[in-house]
């Protein structure tokens, strides 16, 4: 078995689609085929079956998942280990993997990705956003390389965590609404509210359901699974929400939406999370120190 082949039938199975392995590979979608052909010729046996449009695993395609993880995973901790130390890092070659909550995707993280690009021109980044479960299964199980969460405290056995900064929560609303008037707006005040909610998995849910419960309201509710449609309908006054301020610091300035005057004042954490198993390489240390620089900057 090649290593290449493998990290082929990785990528199908993560995206269940040819097509979306081979733009993430850069591959030609014929490449990505051959690559699967070899792999289940080497093995003796069928890893895919085309159901009409949809890619499933057989039997034998779902058991070779979790040793293909650990091979992949092996081998990058090879690399790693023999790679120059002190190497020009404009000669640094690679893939680097990533995931983050939607807010940090958008707001916090481009210009520290910008400036990681600028040190290691040939390195190629992939990032997007996931939540706080998928995040934690696929740093586990190796098809992610780092990984930021936003929490309040952060359990992870499984990876090394490091607290890089802190990200203030604001609850926003439409700037016509009646408790701006107030000097002060308690969690209660909120009982016969609309509240906008992320969806479930995220920590400023998280810390608004407390707020809730710790007050016995339980307010109408509107759920969101992106940000920016949450804001746009804070703006538009549909209800009240609690975002990071990272996520909301542009509406704020432009007047689109105004923060309530919350006497709770919730601060998450931002942690910098990679395997527990996995050598800190150079570009890994890279990224968490430009993270820490930008996000922390000196006055």
């Amino acid at each position: 078995m090649e290593l290449k082949h493998l990290n082929t039938y990785l990528t199908v199975a993560r995206h269940m689609s040819f097509t979306r392995a081979a733009q993430e590979l850069d591959y030609v979608q014929s490449s990505v085929t051959a690559h699967i052909k070899a792999l289940e010729t080497d093995l003796g046996v069928p890893l895919f079956e085309r159901l009409g449009r949809r890619v499933t695993f057989t039997d034998a395609g779902r058991e070779l998942l979790p040793h293909a993880q650990q091979l992949i995973h092996q081998a990058e901790r090879a690399r790693d280990a023999v790679q120059g130390i002190g190497a020009d890092p404009r000669t640094l070659r690679g893939t680097l993997r990533i995931a983050a909550p939607e807010s940090l995707c958008a707001h916090l993280l481009p210009p520290v990705l910008r400036a990681l690009m600028d040190q290691f021109p040939l390195l190629r980044v992939t990032f997007g956003p996931a939540d706080r479960n998928s995040l934690l299964t696929s740093l586990g199980d190796g098809t992610l390389d780092a990984g930021f969460l936003l929490e309040e405290r952060l359990t992870a056995p499984m990876a090394t965590a490091e607290l890089l900064a802190r990200q203030e929560l604001t609850l926003i609303t439409h700037p016509a609404h009646p408790l701006l008037k107030r000097s002060s707006v308690h969690t209660a005040d909120l009982a016969h509210e609309t509240l906008l909610l992320i969806e479930a998995g995220c920590a400023q849910r998280d810390v608004m359901e407390r707020e809730l419960h710790q007050a016995a309201i339980q307010p109408a509710t509107m759920e969101f699974v992106s940000i920016e449609a949450l804001k746009r309908c804070a703006a538009a006054g549909l209800g009240i929400a609690l975002l990071p301020q990272a996520a909301v610091s542009g509406e704020l300035i432009r007047g689109e939406v105004a923060a309530l005057p919350w006497s709770t004042k919730p601060v998450l954490g931002i942690h910098y999370l990679i395997h527990k198993d996995r050598r800190p390489t150079t570009v890994l240390t890279t990224l968490a120190d430009l993270a820490r620089r930008h996000w922390n900057p000196t006055p």
